[in-house]
């Protein structure tokens, strides 16, 4: 099944039939469910998130379903259907009927046969009914009312009610003249002796008769995947089909969807019909057409180690040893689903020979699993879309005989996939440093001291303090630290207290724990392959190497860094000053929220010659994209008598930006009463 491998190999983003995920009590739900003939009709929602494995479940399901034998077959007539595949050139309701129409045929025999033929005119009559009537209801519309009208209580407004049954009755006047057009009813009998099928009713007696019949048949199980990435109508379209024509006896219909979006898809799909507190009706129809449903939790911290090992195993293992690996990850799942139950100490227990390819990957692999399962919401297809974009890099990188180590470039993409303003931060750090990068040093020293807590005082050091350890004085490394700072040349202490207000935030402590420290690593290399959202800093690699460093440290969070950086760039020659602020003000641009806006106001205050291109650059930001919670530090730094500014002010106070106008008028109502110039 999966023969070992020499190169390494990704993993394709389709369901599957084994299952990796630990879902077995899943589908042992689904398949009670369907099997329980007391049960049926029944209508099941599988309800997850995209990417929760909803799809690769069905699937699984379906073959146990189909593993039951008796006379060589299963009783179990299994169908899939996706709408989304039909919604742009196909009426959905007739796709659906069509296909299973199509697979009960080929268990017909006889005068099922020609049931079977009857029931398929019917079908593609409607479909060029619709086609020709524009989504008409057949006949009995007037009688069959839409099925949102079945969702709603009796406090609706009888103004809406009237509204749709005047809708309902418009369809039902159309669907008879159709009905009555002599070219019409010969396309429905096609020639045949027997009685047209002519509304849903007829059509929904028959099927069910025509089920019934099938005695080798216990059930069929129609299993419809893709609701959620259809069109409101198309979901609302598979939900009318299944209930006006084929709710039979002897029937079920799993339905795989996102909850919220198909509930939002119904609201929108019947924006009239609306509860007196105007919420939608999607939640109560969902609640009329789900008998069950069975909802997908996202994957725990243990339960995403496990799946991202087993991804791994599945690239390194032959069909054998990938066989014990699952029947051994199966019992430990059995026990508990809160542990990992499949690492690298399991599988050296299993297996007589681990490849160390396999070590060596799910010893990295360990190191960034729980954080990574955190932040993409225990989702696995994102689990395996990173792991395919990781490997994808490590290989397109290979080609160009660049060596990338593994746990080194996956570190990276953690922090790039989960919080990109870091990772930008990191970035332009990188730019204006020629090997590895010192504030990502300082950071992680910073990390990896708050993680191991104060050392205690050599004798040397409490002789030289006078310390006889029973008073509070602070400890060695905390006195060090103060005293190195203290000793800091000016050009070192802006990196270390930019780094520390850095490595200050928690989710970058996590992330700067993690193996392998980073700090002595040249990562340029990493950056050109990993850097697939990064905009902003790029240009700047134009200028030369000591303004690249000056773009980045006035654009630092650290207010005192930044200060620094805008007093040092006033004081540079007329023509290194103009590039570098052309590239700070094409940083706004595309940035609008991010730190160069406030850079730039407090460079236009300290060099007048450049209060110009800021105002034409803050002129060129929509007020929409204005970061309000700053906008009022342009009243304070910039001059309210220079004609520029108030041009500039006057378009954001006359704005209709919620909260902008109100910002600047106080602000400048506030100048006013201070006499400031």
């Amino acid at each position: 099944m999966l023969p070992r491998r020499k190169e390494r190999a990704m993993w394709a983003d389709n369901e599957t039939e084994v299952d990796l995920l630990g879902f077995d009590f899943l589908v042992d739900t689904l398949f009670v469910a369907l099997t329980e003939p007391k049960l049926l009709p029944l209508t099941v929602g599988l309800l997850g998130d995209w990417g929760s494995g909803k799809s690769s479940l069905m699937r699984i399901t379906r073959q146990e379903l189909l593993k039951i034998r008796k006379d060589d077959q299963s009783p179990y007539l299994c169908v899939v259907f996706s709408p989304w595949q039909y919604e742009d050139y196909d009426d959905v309701k007739v796709a659906l009927m069509t296909t299973v129409l199509d697979e009960v045929g080929t268990r017909a025999s006889g005068d099922q046969q020609e049931q079977v033929s009857r029931l398929r005119r019917f079908t593609q009559s409607l479909g060029r009914w619709g086609r020709r009537g524009g989504r008409v209801a057949v006949s009995t519309a007037q009688t069959a009312a839409p099925l949102a009208m079945q969702a709603l209580d009796p406090s609706i407004d009888p103004q809406v009610l009237d509204v749709t049954k005047a809708g309902m009755n418009a369809a039902a006047t159309e669907a008879t003249k159709l009905l009555e057009d002599p070219k019409a009813k010969s396309a429905a009998s096609n020639s045949s002796t027997a009685d047209p099928i002519a509304d849903a009713g007829r059509f929904r007696a028959e099927f069910e008769k025509l089920v019934k019949t099938l005695d080798d048949v216990d059930a069929v199980v129609v299993f419809i995947d893709d609701l959620d990435r259809c069109l409101p109508e198309t979901i609302v379209d598979t939900f009318e089909a299944i209930r006006l024509f084929l709710n039979t006896p002897k029937t079920a219909y799993v339905l795989a969807a996102n909850q919220a979006v198909v509930e939002s898809a119904i609201d929108s799909r019947y924006p009239q019909l609306r509860r007196p507190d105007g919420a939608g009706i999607g939640a109560d129809y969902l609640e009329k057409m789900l008998q069950l449903k069975v909802a997908i939790p996202p994957l725990s911290a243990p339960e995403a180690d496990t799946y991202v090992n087993l991804l791994l195993a599945e690239l390194r293992l032959d069909a054998e040893q990938f066989a014990k690996v699952l029947a051994e990850t199966g019992h430990r799942r059995a026990a508990s689903n809160l542990q990992v139950a499949f690492n690298l100490g399991v599988a050296t227990a299993v297996l007589d020979d681990v490849p160390p390819d396999l070590i060596r990957d799910m010893s990295w692999a360990a190191s960034i699993a729980e954080v990574l399962g955190v932040g993409l919401r225990g989702n696995p297809r994102q689990l395996k879309r990173f792991l395919n974009n990781l490997l994808l890099k490590h290989r397109s990188a290979d080609r160009r005989k660049i060596t990338l180590d593994l746990p080194v470039l996956a570190k990276l993409m953690v922090l790039e996939e989960q919080h990109f303003s870091d990772f930008q931060r990191l970035f332009d750090w990188q730019l204006t440093a020629p090997g590895p990068i010192p504030e990502l040093a300082a950071a992680e020293s910073t990390a990896t001291a708050a993680t191991a807590g104060p050392e205690p005082e050599s004798d040397e050091d409490k002789s030289r303090s006078g310390d006889t350890g029973t008073t509070d004085q602070p400890s060695r490394s905390r006195r060090s630290s103060t005293t190195g700072r203290g000793r800091r040349s000016m050009e070192e202490a802006p990196i270390a207290d930019e780094a520390l207000a850095w490595a200050d935030k928690p989710h970058v402590r996590v992330w700067l724990r993690l193996d392998p420290p980073l700090g002595e690593i040249d990562l340029r290399p990493y950056f050109t392959y990993s850097r697939d959202k990064l905009t902003f800093g790029v240009a700047g690699t134009r200028l030369p190497p000591h303004l690249q460093e000056m773009l980045t440290k006035v654009q630092a969070e650290v207010d005192g860094v930044r200060r620094l950086a805008c007093d040092a760039i006033a004081q540079l020659p007329d023509g290194e000053r103009v590039q570098l602020v052309e590239h700070l003000v094409d940083a706004i641009a595309r940035r609008s929220g991010g730190p160069a806006f406030v850079a730039a106001l407090e460079l236009a205050e300290r060099a007048p010659d450049t209060l110009s291109a800021v105002c034409d650059a803050l002129m060129r930001i929509p007020p929409q994209a204005v970061p309000i919670g700053r906008a009022g530090n342009a009243v304070l730094r910039l001059p309210a008598d220079n004609p520029v500014v108030s041009v500039l002010l006057d378009r954001w106070e006359n704005s209709d930006v919620p909260g902008l106008k109100g910002v600047i008028t106080q602000a400048r109502e506030a100048q006013r009463r201070s006499g400031r110039r």
